[in-house]
């Protein structure tokens, strides 16, 4: 992104209008980086699965995490010079919807969702699953309380047609 586009696209959760805003979206990227960490700490055996589900595990939950992270990086790239971590409000994009954008508006979420789900296949421990239910229900909120308001506020009717005919994490479902 940095080297493509010169922006390295993160924002600051600190031109958040509200308190509750700053915390789902703290929680939401605070989530990620201790999925993150719990992945190193099973790769290293510090940590251990509760559930053994033998050797197929690691191949299902390895294709998770892998097609997670690829779906996010052909997510972002797809997004080019407009992608974004958090909201700056003083901030204007352009609206993309060509691509896997014209099904699902939210791809690089479905993606951190698929990766959290391989991880938790790859070590079934309580805290990979209390930390992957915190972390969806981070970006779900951050979507419906931050993301979209922003956007259907940058945007108008545009953004609200678009909504009404793609679904936020799965083509037209959700």
């Amino acid at each position: 992104q940095l080297t493509s586009v010169g922006d390295s696209g993160i924002r600051s959760a600190a031109k958040l209008k509200t308190t509750r805003q700053i915390i789902i979206s703290c929680l939401m990227f605070g989530t990620l980086v201790v999925q993150l960490l719990l992945a190193w700490l099973y790769a290293a055996t510090i940590i251990r699965p509760h559930i053994e589900l033998g050797n197929a595990s690691i191949w299902v939950g390895g294709v998770l995490c892998c097609s997670g992270i690829l779906f996010a990086s052909y997510s972002q790239f797809a997004m080019g010079k407009n992608w974004r971590i958090g909201v700056d409000p003083d901030e204007d994009t352009e609206l993309v919807t060509s691509g896997i954008y014209s099904k699902i508006r939210n791809p690089i979420y479905t993606a951190c969702i698929v990766h959290g789900l391989g991880l938790l296949v790859l070590a079934p421990n309580a805290l990979v699953l209390v930390t992957g239910l915190v972390g969806f229900y981070a970006i779900s909120t951050y979507v419906r309380d931050i993301e979209e308001p922003y956007l259907v506020k940058l945007h108008g009717e545009k953004y609200v047609q678009y909504m009404e005919s793609t679904g936020s994490f799965l083509p037209r479902i959700f």
